[in-house]
């Protein structure tokens, strides 16, 4: 019987280890595509628990975005005096908090509302590329806000995972306050649900 010499046994080791690295990086990339997909969903069912509270308590309710070091963050209000959301009156409390804010920020900043550094093609059926100056395109007010009849801003969330090169976009409908989810990945954008 002839045993195994020491440079059999180091390409062996060789080989294994290769591939134990390759494996080790591909399930690294997986799992950052799947808590960048749960990050999506927690954001796209932020906005939703907001546009039921102000149908089932049939008065208005608001997401104030804020960006604060850098960071955006969604603050929950519903009206108080049934004049609508109004940056004022989130600020001395008329318009009162109905959840603790939510930081549109994972991962050290891998997954954050953003739009990738590279050009991005808009949303079909617009041409163009998308302005990454601002990942939130909602108007010019801060404030995205729902009625008790159904209807609210109109715009667009754009949240981007930098490491995988992934962006989603959350559209929302004003007059009939139906959201749209869009993925882009692989350069290109694709439809994914709408609610």
């Amino acid at each position: 019987m002839r045993g195994v010499s020491l440079v059999e046994m180091l390409v062996v080791l060789a080989l294994v280890s290769l591939f134990a690295v390759t494996a080790t990086s591909n399930l690294s990339a997986t799992q950052r595509r799947l808590d960048f997909d749960e990050f999506a969903r927690e954001i796209v069912n932020a906005i939703q628990t907001c546009r039921w509270k102000a149908l089932n308590e049939r008065r208005y309710t608001g997401i104030l975005v804020e960006k604060t070091a850098g960071v955006f963050q969604f603050s929950f209000y519903r009206d108080g005096n049934h004049n609508g959301i109004r940056t004022a009156e989130t600020q001395s409390g008329v318009d009162p908090a109905f959840l603790h804010p939510l930081h549109v920020y994972r991962a050290l900043g891998d997954m954050e509302a953003a739009v990738l550094k590279t050009p991005v093609p808009e949303i079909p059926p617009k041409k163009g590329w998308l302005d990454a100056s601002d990942p939130v395109k909602f108007g010019k007010s801060s404030i995205l806000s729902f009625s008790p009849d159904g209807q609210s801003s109109s715009g667009t969330l754009y949240l981007s995972c930098h490491s995988q090169e992934r962006m989603y976009a959350i559209v929302l409908y004003g007059p009939t306050a139906k959201l749209t989810l869009w993925k882009f990945c692989n350069s290109k954008w694709q439809m994914v649900g709408d609610r």
